[in-house]
């Protein structure tokens, strides 16, 4: 698959966890993504309970040219309130028939859903082998904390074809580690504007029933400084939005496919000109490689007890 740089989070599709757009703000959001040459879209079981595959699933009914990822491990079938996680085989089958029901095909790459390592070195003989019947391709999307080196290690050792792990500017580690350890693979970065610390939209809190409102208050207000600092002049020398930068951070690293969370057609916009196929210049890398070596302990402290309340 040639995957295009930016991907689209179907995440804030069918569902509330990530803003939510329905109906015709859905459908301009995918036709938009789809015109400014974004041929990736990942999404999830989870995700509004099956409406966010039913409707990606129509709005690319047809389509040439399009890939599908979707995720399975959360089994909100028996409890829609409080899903359970489970990898054993007869649930992940089963909830990948009904992914494919849902979708209208078999998707291009299915996923295990934030599987505890045990769970993903466990589940791997017979995911597998899914691999060919069910998708072309098997992966693991890491989370939902940021500390997931040892899941992404063992991901790679077990022989699944991607994973997806979080990787921006203020969560540096492990996705330089892992980006590194897995050339070759298929690699997808999320939440690359750290929950829109890195965009100009920043805001320090979040709808009860958005996703972004587990992050710590205290985590965003503090890396908020920090980016306007020290980020956002960087952005402001090469001529881009926070947003922009963001991504030419990830996309400077062997990484397939950066996953965005874009709720309006204009964040979409913004973000899909970030894809020119030109790294940042080395002189940025080296400022924000040290902007790591400076805060990185303080912002990965936080960031790991705000995902031990995520878990």
């Amino acid at each position: 698959m040639e995957l295009s740089e930016i991907g689209f989070g179907a995440w804030t599709i069918g569902s509330d966890m990530y803003g939510g757009a329905h109906g015709e703000d859905a459908r301009w959001l995918v036709e938009r993504a789809i015109d400014l040459g974004i041929n990736f879209f990942d999404t999830a079981d989870v995700y509004g309970r099956g409406k966010s595959e039913e409707l990606l699933g129509r709005l690319l009914a047809g389509r040439e040219g399009v890939y599908l990822a979707t995720k399975v491990g959360y089994d909100f079938y028996s409890n829609p309130e409080k899903p359970p996680r489970r990898y054993d085989a007869e649930y992940i089958e089963f909830a990948l028939r009904k992914s494919a029901e849902r979708l209208g095909r078999r998707p291009d790459l299915i996923q295990l859903h934030n599987p505890p390592r045990e769970d993903l070195e466990r589940a791997a003989a017979h995911f597998l082998r899914l691999r060919g019947a069910w998708a072309r391709y098997v992966g693991a999307a890491l989370g939902p904390e940021v500390q997931v080196l040892e899941e992404g290690r063992a991901a790679l050792r077990a022989g699944y074809d991607s994973i997806m792990f979080v990787f921006n500017i203020l969560e540096q580690e492990p996705g330089r580690t892992l980006a590194e350890e897995g050339r070759g693979r298929m690699l997808l970065a999320r939440v690359p504007h750290a929950s829109e610390v890195l965009t100009d939209r920043f805001r320090p809190s979040f709808p009860p029933t958005d996703h972004r409102s587990l992050r710590d208050v205290g985590w965003l207000r503090r890396a908020r400084e920090i980016v306007e600092r020290e980020v956002a002049p960087l952005a402001r020398e090469l001529g881009l939005t926070l947003g922009q930068y963001a991504l030419k951070f990830v996309l400077s690293f062997p990484v397939t496919s950066v996953l965005v969370t874009a709720t309006t057609v204009q964040e979409l916009e913004e973000y899909a000109e970030a894809s020119d196929g030109k790294p940042l210049p080395e002189q940025h890398m080296k400022a924000l490689e040290e902007l790591w070596a400076r805060h990185g302990a303080e912002l990965s402290g936080a960031s790991r007890r705000a995902g031990e309340g995520r878990r």
